[in-house]
């Protein structure tokens, strides 16, 4: 029997795994997929998940320090940061990378097998595969947005999400990211080409319903004028959490990722937030299994970790979220328009508090901006209230959480 099962080889799967591993704990990861870290993702980085979690620099496509966003009745107006706020990274290497470390420090790998059934028991969990059925103590699940896993155990599903479609295409002469907006591309979301190796970037968007048809005018679109000459993968679809569990731990079971929502409800992004928290979960398992002690209470201490993190964030985010998709083209215009005025892009971007990676303090600051937060309180007055960045002692009490959090990892 091994001290731990984890389902699902993503970023949270591989750390989790990783860390564990490293304290000498047994672990398998079981992973329906052949390939690792072979999922849907733009591979957009920010730069403070690149310090926490680096990558080989030969992985790396690009630094992003600037991007190109285009609203409706608008040309393109171009957004520019003094520094480098992002990297695009080969995703299946990066994701991989955790893979292989974990697997140096002693974690086995079965690829290929799909978790059928999950069963929790008094002194053990019992994971069944398409190939065998397999025990450990604990259980991770790490299985990504929309596991019938979660169900099973009663852990229930996100409250709200979104679905993704991406595609890679041929481009020409694209050098910058480019953000899509308004009602005709993605109706309360955007649509984006990220540029990867040359002559090629990842085309996507995120959008309520209809989203293969959307995807396809959009890169329709991008032909005609002449941005993408053509598609060389095929579109595919995926759903993507905006709120997250109510519950990640019982007795035995943690889940993380996408599987726990602990996603960026702004722009869908989850592998640093995946990262952090699989951090938090390893370092709960490790405290419980040393005293054998696997009850809900004992691994609570992981939710209270994330969340403290997290929680605030996630809120304000979802908030603001669903406040732009209360506007109307004209409002989207407007606030594109304005952004691009008076150096606010440069006064964000040389903000202390303002991360790629942490959206909730831009958020407060767009809101406390005398045109942009204006339009948006006469919008939805309520959402607005509510999508603003938490306070500074906030803040900081959620900084010293993840640092003390960490050192224990």
């Amino acid at each position: 029997m091994d001290d731990v099962i984890v389902v699902g080889a993503g970023p949270a799967g591989n750390n989790a795994a990783l860390t564990l591993a490293k304290k000498g704990y047994g672990v398998t990861v079981i992973d329906s997929r052949e390939n690792i870290g072979d999922k849907l993702c733009t591979g957009l980085v920010g730069e403070e998940c690149f310090r926490r979690y680096p990558i080989d620099p030969s992985l790396v496509y690009r630094e992003i320090n600037s991007a190109r966003v285009v609203a409706p009745s608008l040309e393109g107006i171009r957004f520019e940061t003094p520094r480098p706020v992002a990297r695009v990274v080969n995703r299946v290497a990066y994701v991989s990378s955790f893979a292989d470390r974990a697997r140096e420090a002693g974690a086995q790998y079965l690829l290929g097998q799909r978790v059928a059934q999950v069963e929790q028991r008094k002194d053990r969990v019992t994971v069944v595969t398409n190939d065998e059925t397999l025990e450990a103590r604990a259980l991770v699940l790490a299985a990504g947005f929309g596991s019938q896993l979660n169900r099973q155990l009663g852990l229930g599903e996100a409250s709200d999400y979104v679905v993704g479609v991406q595609a890679l295409v041929e481009t020409e002469g694209l050098e910058e990211v480019e953000v899509y907006v308004g009602r005709d591309v993605a109706p309360g979301f955007f649509a984006w080409l990220v540029p990867t190796q040359p002559g090629f970037a990842l085309a996507g968007l995120l959008v309520r319903k209809n989203a293969l048809e959307r995807f396809d005018k959009f890169i329709a679109a991008r032909m005609a004028e002449g941005t993408v000459k053509g598609t060389a993968s095929k579109a595919t679809c995926w759903g993507i959490p905006l709120r997250p569990l109510r519950k990640t731990y019982m007795d035995r079971v943690l889940v993380v990722g996408d599987a726990a929502g602990q996603v960026k409800p702004t722009t869908g992004g989850g592998i640093f937030y995946s990262l952090m928290a699989s951090e938090f979960a390893a370092g709960a398992l490790d405290e419980a299994m040393q005293g054998n002690r696997l009850s809900a209470t004992q691994l609570s201490a992981y939710q209270k970790q994330w969340k403290a993190l997290l929680s605030k964030e996630l809120e304000v985010g979802y908030s603001a979220r669903r406040l732009f998709e209360y506007l109307g083209d004209s409002h989207i215009s407007s606030l594109v328009q304005q952004a691009s005025k008076n150096g606010f892009v440069a006064e964000l971007a040389n903000s202390p508090e303002v991360s790629f990676d942490w959206h909730s303090s831009m958020i407060g600051k767009i809101m406390g901006h005398p045109t942009l937060g204006g339009v948006l309180k006469l919008v939805n007055p309520l959402l607005a209230r509510m999508a603003k960045a938490p306070e500074a002692t906030e803040i900081a009490v959620s900084e010293e959480v993840m640092a003390e959090s960490m050192s224990r990892v």
